[in-house]
């Protein structure tokens, strides 16, 4: 048996460079000021935006490097939702021009609503003050003209039996003279 009075932590890995007496590649002992510019420069690249501070933690003290860190940000969910949002983007902004289109038709709209209604409101006054001119006058006759009510009563009506007689006796021309005239 191999290794069997040494303890399982002290087995060895034949992977990592320790068993062989070297050092990880896996281990990365650059500073953490070093990584700083690098992780949010990955993190602009990658995913458009700044790291979060548990975002920075993690990565500044983990042993991942440069180009491992690039692929695991561009292997998560984030990238992928950025990526499909951008295969949408034509999409939306075309649909985007529409609502604009349809905002702009609507602030017309209200606007011609708005006048519309100031107009309607500025007649509502005007025939509520006719109104109110109209009751004060209310007593007062409407033809004030005394000669209109003095003037001769002529009737331009025929009686009929006369038109009856006069239709057989009178032409076209008579009748005219009668009705404008008031002569046989």
């Amino acid at each position: 048996m191999k290794n069997v009075d040494v303890p399982m932590w002290d087995k060895g890995d034949d992977t990592d460079d320790f068993s062989k007496g070297g050092s990880s590649s896996q281990l990365s002992f650059e500073p953490s000021a070093i990584k700083l510019p690098a992780i949010k420069e990955i993190f602009e690249l990658v995913l458009g935006r700044e790291p979060s501070s548990r975002e920075m933690s993690y990565y500044k003290y983990s042993t991942l490097k440069k180009e491992q860190i690039v692929k695991k940000l561009l292997e998560g969910d984030e990238h992928k939702n950025i990526l499909e949002k951008s295969n949408k983007f034509p999409e939306l902004k075309e649909e985007n021009k529409q609502y604009q289109s349809t905002v702009l038709k609507l602030k017309t709209t209200l606007e011609d609503k708005e006048n519309e209604f100031l107009e309607l409101k500025r007649l509502l006054v005007e025939k509520n003050n006719t109104i109110e001119s109209l009751r004060q006058n209310r007593n007062t006759p409407f033809l004030t003209n005394e000669n209109i009510f003095e003037e001769n009563n002529v009737h331009y009506s025929i009686p009929k039996d006369s038109h009856v007689e006069r239709k057989e006796k009178e032409g076209f021309l008579d009748r005219l003279l009668y009705l404008f005239f008031g002569e046989r």
